[in-house]
């Protein structure tokens, strides 16, 4: 996305920190986040958009960490793919990023349906999960008590379609 303004149009200056420029902003976070949920449900096969949301980061470059190694992990998106609330693929992925991170801390809440606190896995009506994970947009929250930092991701699943179309070509 590139943003130009060059005067031509002669419309009125945005100054920062005014009531125009706060509006201005929000329209265009608003642009920009429609644009990226648009290119994540447009990929290769996507049955569903997964947000990622970590909460309780020591720092933002921990919580982007988190996310980022949860959203790309082939185990939580396959997973999605099928429906499966298999919190352990989210936990695992969070091992995985490379964050010290007290596990007997963390939450996990998929689709709204809390399944880990604490670090311990929580009953849960498995059937009735694995039905709200098949919307078309899913919420993984995932807490990790750790400070008050916070990164949000967006993916999707990885379908036997994506490995299809992705094997059937060559670049």
């Amino acid at each position: 996305l590139l943003l130009l303004a060059n005067g031509a149009s002669e419309a009125p200056s945005i100054r920062a920190g005014t009531t125009a420029h706060r509006a201005f902003t929000a329209a265009l976070e608003e642009v920009c986040r429609s644009l990226a949920l648009q290119i994540v449900a447009d990929g290769e096969g996507a049955q569903r958009v997964i947000e990622i949301e970590v909460r309780g980061a020591k720092t933002e470059v921990a919580a982007r960490r988190l996310a980022g190694t949860i959203a790309t992990s082939p185990l939580v998106k396959t997973a999605f793919a099928g429906g499966d609330p298999n919190w352990g693929r989210i936990f695992a992925a969070a091992g995985r990023s490379g964050v010290a991170f007290d596990p007997s801390r963390v939450d996990i809440d998929m689709a709204g349906v809390p399944v880990l606190r604490n670090g311990k896995p929580l009953d849960f009506n498995e059937r009735a999960a694995s039905n709200r994970l098949l919307a078309k947009h899913v919420l993984i929250v995932v807490n990790m008590h750790a400070g008050k930092a916070g990164a949000r991701y967006w993916t999707c699943d990885f379908t036997a379609e994506y490995v299809r179309i992705n094997a059937s070509y060559r670049t």
